[in-house]
């Protein structure tokens, strides 16, 4: 393969592996910020667990500005795009495509809402049932928790389908697409967590653990679906128009979309 056909391949693969992550990392951040915010109101919100939740949420802005300002594999800058990718938008700035791909996260997290709360509702109902203070808070913490792994095991899955899908390397697609790892932001929220709780993990019994399974398996099985994934572009691509090159992009995106999901 010639640098040439490397690049070609893994542009390609690049739309696949941000589409996946745009909606499974950015979705993982609107829980974050749906946890800290109940975090906040727990009595165990002070000292060490204070300052855990605040270097979780600080390792989300460590992510993000890599993003932004990274110099060898530039993911997010208009200007590296290739020119049939970069004819679909207007006059915009790295920060404003970057936030058109970040919405996709926001959209599959509002329509995936009453799935976070039945999870929710699971984990309350084991914390009261072993007595944890502040139950219904926790729970919260805890559906943030399962919504990191979840994006990190998405991250994970769409490196490893572009070796056969886009034919580049394993060793190149991890070189290039790991930045979209949300690993150590995983690491310092379950931190958190356990100091928030403690470090106590209580045993389930046979009724809760089935419980909470089948919750996760709910929640997983609807945010890895591609039309979840492109149902949430298709609506961000309706609300931020100003992005496009014209009205007839825009309407062709929204078409696409509609398309990927027909099949």
């Amino acid at each position: 393969m010639t640098q040439e056909e490397l690049f070609a391949a893994l542009c390609d693969a690049a739309g696949y592996v941000k589409l996946v992550c745009g909606v499974g990392n950015n979705a993982a951040h609107m829980a974050m910020l749906d946890g800290y915010d109940h975090a906040r109101k727990c009595k165990a919100y002070r000292h060490e667990v204070k300052r855990a939740f605040k270097q979780a949420i600080e390792e989300w802005h460590v992510y993000e500005r890599h993003l932004l300002h990274e110099k060898n594999f530039r993911m997010f800058c208009v200007a590296d795009m290739p020119e049939r990718i970069r004819r679909k938008y207007g006059d915009i700035t790295d920060r404003e495509y970057y936030d058109y791909w970040s919405a996709t996260g926001c959209e599959a997290y509002q329509r995936t809402r009453p799935l976070l709360t039945c999870l929710q509702n699971k984990y309350k109902k084991s914390l009261v049932r072993h007595g944890y203070e502040d139950a219904d808070h926790v729970a919260w913490v805890m559906v943030a928790m399962a919504c990191l792994e979840l994006a990190c095991a998405m991250h994970e899955r769409a490196i490893t389908d572009c070796p056969e899908n886009f034919n580049v390397p394993l060793k190149a697609v991890r070189l290039v697409f790991g930045q979209l790892s949300l690993q150590s932001v995983k690491e310092k929220w379950n931190k958190a967590l356990r100091l928030l709780t403690g470090g106590y993990e209580h045993p389930l019994d046979k009724d809760e653990e089935r419980d909470i399974t089948l919750g996760l398996e709910q929640l997983t099985e609807t945010w890895i679906d591609s039309s979840l994934h492109f149902q949430s572009l298709q609506a961000t691509a309706e609300d931020y128009g100003e992005v496009f090159r014209t009205k007839g992009m825009q309407k062709k995106i929204i078409r696409e979309c509609a398309e990927a999901m027909e099949d």
